[in-house]
């Protein structure tokens, strides 16, 4: 994705607003592939003000993902607020900016970023899904199986403890 601020850099305090959209192919962040069911859409403003341009939107697209309980493939909506800035030569101070040259700024970088920082650590396709058996692998949404469940563990010397707390008791 590209953006061309050729305008914006001629008039330092123009905000102008934009909408890019394209579909992008599968990442890979952290030994997990990122796959998209929908076009990654940036909705922001944008401005110079005479040392960089700032970009305040949104983000949004969806994911393919599984389901973290039964396994099954589910598309998760992803959408992130964000503010960015570009500037042609980074300083201490300005150490998680952009980098950009001439008129056009590459938005590779940050909407990767912003993907990732985001990504959900798991997905659920339904409050009530159920999930596995840890015994026989059955999905416990579709049928029951027959398996033993774990006996209640054993109560520890901690027991009474736990007891006296969950009765709000000064121990």
């Amino acid at each position: 994705m590209k953006l061309n601020v050729s305008s914006e850099l001629k008039r330092p305090g123009k905000v102008s607003e934009r909408e890019l959209s394209e579909q992008l192919p599968a990442m890979e962040y952290l030994g997990r592939t990122v796959e998209f069911a929908a076009p990654v859409t940036l909705k922001f403003a944008y401005s110079f003000d005479g040392k960089g341009i700032g970009l305040k939107g949104v983000l949004s697209t969806a994911i393919l993902t599984e389901c973290a309980r039964c396994t099954k493939p589910m598309t998760e909506p992803l959408v992130v607020n964000f503010e960015e800035r570009f500037v042609r030569e980074k300083t201490e101070e300005e150490s998680e900016d952009y980098l950009f040259w001439g008129e056009t700024l590459d938005l590779k970088d940050m909407v990767q970023a912003n993907i990732f920082l985001n990504l959900p650590l798991s997905s659920v396709c339904s409050a009530d899904c159920r999930g596995l058996c840890g015994v026989c692998g059955c999905d416990l949404n579709i049928a029951q199986c027959s398996c033993v469940k774990e006996a209640e563990p054993q109560k520890g010397a901690l027991s009474e403890l736990e007891q006296l707390l969950s009765e709000n008791k000064e121990v």
